[in-house]
């Protein structure tokens, strides 16, 4: 037999939890838009959909959970915007030519994106309540945020960004923080 006590500590709790889920929503409904502007920016509607199902479903996701989870995933959508409106800026901007040649700047600006992203997360997670949950979380939603951006030039752009946001978010490892 459930007594009064149980059945209002149940009830207490779905409120709780429908409670977060609406804030959860609330967060990630603004998000959804950078895919839709993306795409108006020249990302593919397969990647603008892949890239922002991920980063709406992963952001919605650690904002119910909240803490440190929270704070990982922020770190991330902060960070991937640097490579998103980098790669953006590039595509407008198109190409540069010197006297060696002429270069498309999509690729550096993903590669010098995911280089800022992953020493921003680095940072982030030094500030954080829990270092290794703001890195695997800020990258993973760094990577759907700034992959819309990157995406534009194919996959050598998502290609350049990881590696450049793996490879500062690990040499920044290799920094000792400051006591």
């Amino acid at each position: 037999m459930v007594s009064d006590d149980d059945r209002l500590l149940e009830m207490a709790k779905a409120a709780y939890e429908r409670s977060r889920g609406l804030f959860a929503l609330r967060v990630a409904a603004p998000v959804a838009l950078l895919p839709m502007v993306s795409f108006l920016l020249g990302t593919s509607a397969r990647s603008a959909t892949l890239l922002g199902a991920g980063l709406v479903v992963s952001i919605g996701l650690v904002m119910w959970r909240g803490g440190p989870f929270a704070w990982g995933g922020f770190s991330g959508l902060k960070a991937g915007a640097i490579p998103l409106v980098l790669a953006h800026a590039a595509k407008l901007v198109g190409h540069v030519c010197t006297p060696a040649g002429c270069t498309t700047l999509c690729v550096p600006a993903c590669a010098t994106g995911g280089i800022a992203a992953g020493l921003l997360i680095e940072w982030f997670a030094r500030q954080g309540p829990s270092p290794n949950v703001t890195r695997v979380l800020g990258v993973t939603v760094a990577v759907f945020t700034g992959g819309l951006g990157c995406a534009c030039v194919g996959s050598s752009g998502l290609l350049a960004m990881v590696v450049g946001l793996g490879a500062s978010l690990v040499g920044g490892r290799l920094v000792p923080a400051r006591a």
